[in-house]
């Protein structure tokens, strides 16, 4: 039984955790329907083996609970494992592989040398072949002819390298075996051997060393295990369903399966596993909703929310669910559900979802909301198509830099070469994902071999793309594919698509002091005109010994510096100026320096809270270099005193809905001024949607206008608070007051500086 169409599937991950009872199995099954559930994934998890794992009498119990969730009209899956991961056949292969090893090179005391130990080996096509054997075609025959035609589809679980416990997270080792050595000669007409501390070091030739080994590495591991699987359940008519470790990051799917595309590409129903409470990135469940368009017909899977805790609410799961339903994942099973709810089962990667959960009674409702929200609606044309460069990352892959990573989740990974390349790519396709725009994802290697540009549109599979950015650090092998897509217009570098500072509107410094002497550091050169700027009328002001004169310019008093003047500050380092106020005017002016410069801190600037920075200063003054603008940290780039804009550049992309949408990820600032195609037409947008609606759909190129907030130029720069809801005149005195924190001192003023974050 199976539910087709463009539908939300979610399920239940059903833990077996004791004796079979079928009474109390119907039963479970007749709670899943009633809650809502679609179907379950039958799991043996701690079972204790009564009846024995694949027995007569397992399999005859398990052909009726088959039957009787197909009259419920659910579907039921098959995880192929007694526990976890799968390839073991509950330790039958070793038993019948007694010999077995699972053998890996690691680098110590300047020599590559080999290690291993006694395990069940996902590298020998022998011993994969028995698994299926045992397993698959154990169930084929031990259920009933009419039970196993009710069969789903089976489910694999995270079958990786050797016996699926990574070498190189655990120990910083690289996985070995006879058939890598052979096929590695055969490709390189070279010796493994003396290559292979290449692989630990770099030297010369290191990233084809590199890139060679972690191909061949993963090719075994596909063509072992997950291609003859799939071939299998597709020649007796099964769905069939497996996720990886390590699928968050490119840099950690290389530790433990090489690549992700090659291995999932094989699999009609591709899948993730999504841990926590929280939704993650929204990059890796795309890498199987994008193969399944690409090479099946759309139907994937995630296995969600294992760990995720007993505090986890009907929002919680709501939200996640969006999520991994938005990246268009159609099939979701609930980790886990519990079949004897006893305390070893409380801690067991908790929650039980949602049989144990106080909220289980609404259950039903909030799995009627989600298919309310979600049924025909999962499978969303994606004409953008981003690049990962598995490749990159594969060639500068250093094992020991993995030993950083979270092993569950892949958080931290190292500030290495490799390292930089994955989280370089994981930040652009948040910004991506932000930006609205509506992608798919795949490597270089699919790419080359799978893509063909015809009727300017690139097709892979069945999948067909109207534009294709590649990721920084890709690696190709064939130039044919990506010269092609050049010349029909579609292919872009993932800098195109990423904020690029192109000028601004005018910078300033206030002068706060009366004599101030700002240091220079940049050439003795630069555009434009300075000059200062005076809400008030002064007495006087001096640059250097020439005394200015000033003139009124939109209710403020201007002084212009001579070219001279400014000349001779360059050269000599500083920036020499002394005002005073008028005897009967405003006695603390507001007083500014204005042109073309930078206003860097000696100090730095460090987080105050997550609307500011705070500073101790000094400021000194420098030539501003497109090149060394960070448009994330505009005040850190020079711009923290700005009252214009600052203009930067990008491609863009307007949705089938019309909405330019703008990436809000860090987007500090009060307002931004848009600009189309080269149209000077400014469109304004705001927080908190920061988005433009009644755009053309498609691609646009884009400059906008940053807009900081007023607080950079007017302070009260030096109150503690800095930037507060209620400012009141005596926050510039520093006498406390009504507009202050109960317990703020009574003078609150300090030498520190504050400035509202300003950047995108």
């Amino acid at each position: 039984m199976e539910y087709t169409g463009n539908c939300l599937k979610l399920l239940s991950f059903w833990a077996i955790n004791g004796e079979l009872k079928l009474s109390v199995l119907k039963g479970q099954l007749e709670e899943m329907k009633a809650m809502g559930l679609r179907g379950t994934v039958f799991h043996p998890r701690y079972y204790p083996g009564r009846p024995a794992y694949m027995s007569g009498a397992y399999l005859d119990i398990l052909s009726e609970i088959i039957l009787y969730a197909g009259q419920l009209e659910m579907e039921f899956w098959i995880y192929d494992e007694n526990g976890w991961p799968s390839g073991s056949a509950d330790g039958h292969v070793l038993e019948h592989f007694p010999d077995s090893r699972c053998e890996w090179l690691n680098y110590r005391n300047g020599e590559v040398v080999l290690e291993g130990k006694a395990g069940f080996n996902t590298f020998r096509r022998d011993e994969m072949a028995y698994f299926i054997e045992y397993t698959y075609d154990g169930y084929r025959k031990g259920l009933s002819e009419e039970a196993f035609a009710c069969v789903t589809g089976f489910f694999s679980d995270e079958v990786g390298f050797l016996d699926g416990h990574g070498v190189s997270v655990s120990m910083g080792g690289i996985p070995w075996c006879p058939e890598a050595e052979e096929v590695y000669g055969q490709l390189r007409g070279r010796k493994l051997r003396d290559d292979w501390k290449l692989l630990f070091t770099e030297g010369e030739g290191y990233e084809e060393v590199r890139l060679a080994y972690w191909k061949i590495l993963g090719d075994i591991l596909s063509d072992a295990f997950y291609k003859p699987v799939n071939q299998w359940c597709e020649a007796h008519g099964k769905r069939y369903t497996a996720h990886l470790k390590g699928e968050e990051t490119l840099f950690f799917q290389t530790s433990c399966s090489g690549s992700l595309y090659q291995n999932l590409k094989q699999i009609n129903v591709p899948a993730v596993d999504a841990l926590e409470r929280y939704p993650g990135n929204h990059y890796y469940p795309r890498t199987v909703s994008s193969l399944s368009r690409q090479f099946s017909d759309g139907r994937c899977m995630a296995e969600a929310l294992g760990g995720s805790g007993w505090g986890l609410s009907p929002a919680d799961l709501e939200n996640y669910v969006d999520w991994l339903a938005e990246s268009g994942i159609d099939t979701i099973a609930f980790h886990l559900w519990q079949y004897q709810a006893d305390s070893a089962s409380v801690r067991d990667w908790p929650p039980n979802i949602p049989r144990g959960l106080s909220w289980k009674d609404a259950a039903s409702a909030v799995f009627g909301k989600l298919y309310r929200k979600w049924d025909n609606r999962l499978r969303k044309p994606r004409p953008v198509l981003l690049v990962a460069p598995e490749r990159g990352v594969q060639a500068q892959f250093d094992p020991a830099d993995a030993m950083a990573l979270n092993e569950h989740n892949g958080s931290g990974t190292p500030d290495s070469r490799s390292g930089k390349i994955s989280r370089a790519f994981s930040r652009f396709a948040e910004h991506c994902y932000e930006q609205g725009i509506p992608f798919d994802v795949t490597s270089e290697r699919i790419l080359e071999e799978h893509g063909h540009v015809e009727d300017g549109v690139l097709r892979i599979g069945k999948a067909v793309y109207s534009a294709v950015i590649c990721g920084d650090g890709a690696w190709f092998l064939k130039e044919q594919i990506r010269e092609q897509a050049k010349a029909a217009g579609i292919w872009y570098e993932a800098g195109e698509w990423q904020w690029h500072y192109t000028g601004h509107g005018g910078n300033q410094i206030l002068l706060e002091e009366k004599e101030c002497h700002i240091p220079w550091r940049g050439c003795d050169d630069t555009e434009g005109e300075w000059r200062i700027r005076s809400l008030d009328p002064l007495e006087g002001i001096r640059a250097g010994e020439t005394q200015l004169i000033g003139e009124e310019k939109e209710g403020n008093v201007v002084y212009t510096i001579p070219y001279s003047v400014k000349k001779s500050f360059l050269k000599n380092g500083e920036i020499s100026l002394r005002w005073e106020a008028c005897p009967e005017g405003e006695n603390a002016p507001f007083v500014y320096l204005e042109g073309n410069f930078g206003v860097k801190s000696t100090e730095g600037f460090r987080e105050k809270d997550r609307h500011q920075w705070e500073t101790a200063g000094d400021f000194y003054l420098t030539d501003i270099r497109e090149d060394e603008v960070d448009v994330r940290d505009l005040c850190a780039s020079g711009f923290p005193f700005c009252r214009t804009y600052v203009e930067m550049e990008s491609l863009h992309f307007a949705g089938a809905d019309g909405k330019l949408r703008f990436d809000k990820t860090g987007l500090h600032a009060d307002c931004m001024a848009v600009m189309l195609d080269g149209d000077t037409q400014l469109r304004y947008c705001w927080g908190p949607e920061w988005e433009l609606a009644g755009i053309k759909q498609g691609i646009h190129r884009t400059v906008i206008r940053l807009i900081p907030s007023t607080f950079n130029t007017y302070g009260p720069h030096h109150h503690i608070d800095g930037d507060r809801h209620l400012t009141s005149p005596m926050q510039y005195s520093g006498e406390k007051g009504f507009a202050d924190a109960q317990d703020a001192p009574s003078f609150t003023l300090t030498d520190k500086w504050h400035f509202v974050k300003f950047g995108i």
